[in-house]
C-alpha cells in the first residue's frame, strides 16, 4: 500500500518534512519514503490510501494510562480510597468496555500505542486479558500489567506478578507484536518502593519491562537505586528527585508526567494521560521558544523511544524499516512547513488538527474519521451500560 500525497513528517529528535511525499507500506512496516510520483511510478500495482495533501506524522505513544478508569468520567474521585473503591467495583466486562472506549478516544486523537497500568482486586486473574482483548479487536498497540501495591499482602503481590508475567510470556509465545505484558508496581512510600522493586525485578528478570507508578505520600527521603536489568518506565516522575531522574536516564529508562505543562528541565519526560482524557496535551506559547521544542520531544519522541525497545526499533519514526504506525492530520499549512518551522506549526494549529486517518502495524484502523475495526456507537453504548452498573455499586 502507498499512502499519499502528503506532507511526510519524519518524527524523531531532528524531524524533517517531505512535501508532496508518500509512504510505501509492506506488511507491518514502512518500506519506502519518497515523492509520491516516484512511488506511484515504481509500484503502479499497489493500492493507494489517498492522503489528499494532509500532514502525515508518526502515531503517538501514551506512556502512562489507566484504561479501566475511563468509566469514572463524571464521578468526583480524589482520594486513594475512592479510586480503590472504584477499581474494586469493576467486573471483567466493565474492564473490557472501559478499555475499548478509552482506546477509541485515543485513536481519534492519533494515539496508536498505550502503556497501561491496572488494578482491580476483585478480578485480578481476569482483568489483563480483557484489556488485551479490547486492544486486539481495535487494532492498536498496548502494553499492560497488573500493579503490585505495597499495601497488598505478600500473597496478592505474588499473584499480581504471576498475572503480569504470565501474560507477557503468553504474548511472546504467540508472537503478538502489537501486544506486550509489563510488570507493574504501585508505590506510596519510599520504603515500599524499594521492596516492590526488589521483589518485582527478582521475579521478572531483565526481559520484562517494568512500569512503576510513583504515587508517593512523602517523596522526601532516601530513594532506592533504580533496579538493574530491563527497561523501566517511571510514571509521575515529577515527584522523583533529580538524582533518580539522572540515573534513570543513564540506564535508558523513561520518565513520564501527566501534568499538562511539566516543570522547566523536564524536557525528557514523556507524556501520559493517567486517568484523564486519552489525548496529548496542547502546546502553549509561540512555537519559537525552547518550550516548543520540549513539547515536541515530550509528545512525539520520548515515549516512542522507550516503547521501541519492545514494540520494534523505529517506533515513532517515518522511515524505511520502522513500524507502520501513521496518522493523517487535516491540516493545510498556510506557510512553509519544514523541519525549521514544524514547532511553530504545532503551536499554531497542527497539534489541534482533526485526525483523519490512523494506521497501526500496516492496518488501517480509522479512515476519514471513521473507525474501521469496531462500531464506535456500540462501544459507547456498552461503556455507558457498564458505567451505570459500576456507579450503582459505588452508591
Amino acid at each position: 500500500m502507498i499512502v499519499g500525497p502528503c506532507f511526510v513528517v519524519s518524527g524523531g529528535r531532528s524531524p524533517q518534512v517531505l512535501e508532496d511525499g508518500g509512504v510505501r507500506v509492506v506488511g507491518a512496516h514502512i518500506a519506502q519514503v519518497a515523492r509520491i510520483a516516484t512511488l506511484a511510478a515504481s509500484h503502479p500495482e499497489e493500492t493507494l490510501w489517498p492522503a489528499g495533501g494532509r500532514v502525515l506524522m508518526p502515531g503517538l505513544v501514551n506512556a502512562h494510562a489507566h484504561l479501566a478508569r475511563h468509566l469514572a468520567r463524571g464521578l468526583v474521585l480524589a482520594t486513594r480510597d475512592e479510586w480503590r473503591r472504584y477499581d474494586d467495583a469493576l467486573a471483567p466486562e466493565d474492564i473490557h468496555w472501559s478499555s475499548m472506549a478509552a482506546l477509541v478516544e485515543g485513536v481519534k486523537h492519533g494515539v496508536t500505542t498505550v502503556c497501561d497500568l491496572h488494578r482491580s482486586a476483585t478480578c485480578l486473574d481476569l482483568s489483563l486479558s480483557e484489556i488485551i482483548g479490547a486492544a486486539d479487536r481495535l487494532g492498536v498497540r498496548v502494553a499492560t500489567g497488573y500493579a503490585a501495591g505495597e499495601r497488598d499482602s505478600p500473597r496478592v503481590r505474588a499473584a499480581a506478578r504471576r498475572e503480569s508475567l504470565g501474560l507477557a510470556a503468553d504474548l511472546e509465545r504467540r508472537r503478538q507484536g502489537r501486544l506486550r505484558g509489563l510488570a507493574g508496581v504501585h508505590a506510596t512510600s519510599l520504603e515500599g518502593l524499594g521492596l516492590l522493586l526488589d521483589e518485582t525485578r527478582a521475579a521478572a528478570g531483565a526481559e520484562v519491562p517494568l512500569h512503576v507508578e510513583l504515587d508517593l505520600e512523602q517523596p522526601a527521603g532516601r530513594w532506592p537505586e533504580p533496579p538493574a536489568g530491563g527497561p523501566v518506565l517511571w510514571a509521575h516522575a515529577e515527584r522523583a528527585p533529580v538524582r533518580l531522574i539522572e540515573r534513570a536516564r543513564e540506564c535508558g529508562d523513561a520518565l513520564s508526567s501527566s501534568h499538562p505543562a511539566p516543570e522547566p528541565g523536564s524536557e525528557e519526560f514523556a507524556w501520559g494521560t493517567d486517568a484523564g482524557v486519552n489525548a496529548p496535551p496542547l502546546p502553549t506559547g509561540s512555537g519559537f521558544d525552547p518550550a516548543a521544542a520540549a513539547y515536541y520531544r515530550r509528545v512525539w519522541v520520548n515515549g516512542a523511544e522507550w516503547a521501541s525497545q519492545f514494540f520494534g526499533d523505529g517506533l515513532g519514526l517515518v522511515e524505511p524499516g520502522a513500524p507502520a504506525d501513521l496518522v493523517l492530520l487535516d491540516y493545510g499549512p498556510p506557510t512553509e512547513l519544514d523541519g525549521r518551522t514544524l514547532h511553530p506549526h504545532l503551536a499554531g494549529g497542527l497539534a489541534r488538527a482533526r485526525v483523519s486517518g490512523v494506521m497501526v502495524a500496516g492496518e488501517i484502523v480509522m479512515d476519514h474519521g471513521q473507525l474501521t475495526t469496531v462500531d464506535e456507537g456500540e462501544v459507547a453504548a456498552r461503556a455507558r451500560e457498564c458505567a451505570r452498573r459500576v456507579w450503582a455499586k459505588l452508591g
